[in-house]
């Protein structure tokens, strides 16, 4: 009976350690930035200036003339009930409620939510985010759920600096400090039901990361067709705490955007490679954008390979309100065929 029990013992640590290198989650969500400008256009906005909701994704934009700005937001996703569901997890006070909702689902689904005061000038930019919110479950085997969930709580400071260089170039750096803790863990039903397996399954990990971004940027003011070649690299840095499941390897963005010139509102059009270690197929790495602005309202599109979003902003004074629809199309670890549909909302003011 020893030997059997300590078969079954080494099996279940086996497949909880297959399981730990299949976890697998959107860098996107636990290593991006939750406002309306990133999850709009993705990666094309690291080329694109003419949607700047908060600090510019590209450090290198933060020198060109624009009045000097205070703005703040509050940004959240459709899978609002889930915020309650993190912050106990988050605070050691998972309970059957909790797993129940967790297990209610029927689809996999995120959620992040995101408040952040900015102050924004020629040549400097400054942000901060008390509470940044994240939620992310994949839901495969519906007869027995197997549930990939990661929820994380940050905090973060975005300092950027730019100058111009000579000519048409500019230069610009973001400095970047994020304190983070968070849950990545996959389990099934009957895993979640046993309390002495929870502190396992439910365990908050830390990490504090430091990451410098520098942004470079081409934009002569002679051409009819304002184009523009933008070069970023972002996660270049150190955290205190590494996890083989939260990779947080450098990236570089290669982007250009032009501006035809239109006798009604203004249209940008964008495109970005992102080179990174972890994707499927190569279409994955580029991404295009379109933007049209026309007096206080703007319409903007990203798209990429299974995914797109679809967003509306509006203005009016110092008031913008703004809606994202995302839609990803993927494979599970397993192979089945999953998506993803979230709307997320912003509301900010600008002094």
């Amino acid at each position: 009976m020893k030997i059997i029990g300590f078969l079954l013992i080494t099996l279940v640590t086996f497949h909880r350690s297959l399981q730990a290198l299949a976890i697998e989650v959107p860098r996107s969500i636990p290593l991006g930035t939750s406002d309306f400008t990133h999850r709009s256009l993705g990666a094309t906005c690291f080329a694109m200036d003419s949607v700047l909701d908060g600090l510019p994704c590209n450090p290198a934009f933060t020198a060109r003339e624009r009045k000097t700005q205070l703005q703040a937001h509050i940004f959240f996703g459709n899978n609002v009930s889930y915020i309650q569901d993190v912050n106990d997890i988050m605070n050691g006070q998972t309970n059957q409620k909790n797993i129940e909702h967790f297990f209610n689902q029927t689809r996999s689904s995120e959620m992040e939510a995101n408040v952040e005061l900015g102050f924004l000038t020629e040549k400097f930019g400054l942000s901060f985010s008390p509470y940044r919110l994240s939620y992310y479950s994949l839901v495969r085997n519906t007869s027995l759920p197997v549930i990939t969930l990661f929820a994380g709580q940050e905090q973060t400071i975005r300092a950027q600096l730019a100058s111009y260089v000579q000519e048409d170039y500019f230069f610009g750096v973001q400095l970047r400090v994020v304190q983070r803790k968070f849950i990545l863990s996959e389990f099934t039903l009957a895993d979640a039901l046993v309390e002495s397996a929870q502190d396992d399954i439910f365990k908050v990990r830390q990490q504090n990361a430091v990451y410098f971004e520098p942004g470079f940027l081409w934009a002569p003011d002679d051409y009819e067709w304002s184009p523009q070649v933008s070069v970023v690299i972002t996660q270049l840095g150190a955290v205190d705490k590494k996890y083989a499941e939260l990779p947080a390897s450098p990236q570089g963005h290669l982007g250009a955007s032009i501006k035809p010139p239109l006798p009604l509102g203004e249209l940008e059009l964008g495109a970005t490679f992102s080179a990174q270690s972890r994707f499927e197929k190569w279409t994955e790495l580029f991404r295009g954008g379109v933007s049209y602005k026309l007096g206080a309202t703007q319409y903007v599109a990203s798209f990429t390979d299974n995914q797109f979003d679809l967003a509306f902003l509006l203005r009016f004074r110092g008031i913008r309100g703004g809606l994202t629809y995302d839609f990803r199309k993927f494979q599970n670890t397993q192979g089945d065929s999953d998506e993803v549909r979230t709307i997320y909302s912003q509301i900010g003011i600008e002094i």
